[in-house]
């Protein structure tokens, strides 16, 4: 048989003594820390390595650092402020504004002019002659209540027999005017509706002034009248309508003209009674 090496005995003592030794050493060793909830572990950034300049060549002055330029700050977006709507204001109230805000209507204006007659008796032997005459009237207001000034000139002057000394009148009236019928039925169109509301009574003063070559006289009178209109066209801007109307004056005091040629010796200037038609325009 074979002789065994000496070193396989001579190492079974040191293998002993390791297994002994080798828990204990285990048991000493602690064990490894869990992480605490308490206190997380703080990051710890990283630290950058300065900008260092390459080694400047023997004999050359020393380069500074370069140094990294700031960051530029970050401008912080705009925000828009939240957009507050305005309250809706109901139908009504909008309306009633707007209605405010309109100008108030005008009365209507007229202006008439046209030709006619006066029945005059001043001067004449045998009783009134119709005359011609001439008017024209303006006014505003063609509702229930206007105003107007009329013009009226009659023109009897190397017309008659010089037998007869009749006399010229020129008059300057104010008045006013009723229209009993101008509210009745107002979305009523129909043609004999609209002459219906033109129907008006006059009352007012006036000044006349009567003459003849030589002489001449004056008085004040009270003027009275009617008128009628028919409207030729319509329109809401404006309207052309022929108006037929009488006037009558009632004088104040009676003006005497004396004069030695015709029939009479001295005239007494007394009332006449003028009717006249004439295109008036309302507008």
């Amino acid at each position: 048989m074979g002789r065994r090496p000496a070193y396989g005995l001579a190492g079974l003592p040191i293998a002993l003594v390791v297994l002994a030794f080798a828990p204990a050493a285990g048991a000493q060793q602690p064990p490894p820390s869990a992480p605490s909830r308490e206190a997380p572990a703080q990051a710890i950034p990283p630290v950058e390595a300065p900008l260092t300049a390459p080694p400047a060549p023997s004999g050359a002055p020393p380069v500074p650092p370069a140094v990294a330029a700031p960051a530029a700050p970050m401008e912080a977006a705009p925000v828009a402020p939240a957009g507050k709507q305005a309250p809706e204001q109901p139908p009504e109230v909008v309306e009633a504004e707007l209605l405010a805000l309109e100008p108030s209507a005008r009365p209507r204006l007229s202006l008439a002019v046209g030709m006619g007659a006066t029945r005059d008796a001043a001067g004449f032997s045998s009783g009134g002659h119709f005359i011609p005459a001439f008017f024209g009237v303006g006014g505003f207001g063609d509702g229930l209540i206007g105003f107007d000034l009329g013009a009226f000139s009659s023109s009897a002057s190397g017309r008659f027999p010089t037998t007869d000394s009749p006399v010229d009148r020129l008059a300057l009236d104010a008045f006013g005017v009723l229209r009993p019928a101008a509210r009745v039925q107002p979305s009523d169109q129909r043609y004999r509706m609209r002459v219906l509301r033109t129907v008006g009574i006059e009352l007012g003063l006036g000044f006349e002034r009567d003459g003849q070559v030589v002489i001449s006289g004056s008085r004040w009178v009270i003027h009275t009248g009617a008128r009628i209109e028919l409207p030729l066209t319509t329109g809401q801007a404006g309207e052309l309508r022929l108006r037929l109307a009488v006037r009558r004056a009632f004088g104040l005091y009676t003006p005497e003209l004396s004069t030695q040629s015709g029939s009479n010796g001295t005239v007494l200037v007394g009332d006449s009674t003028e009717l006249y038609g004439a295109l008036a325009v309302v507008f």
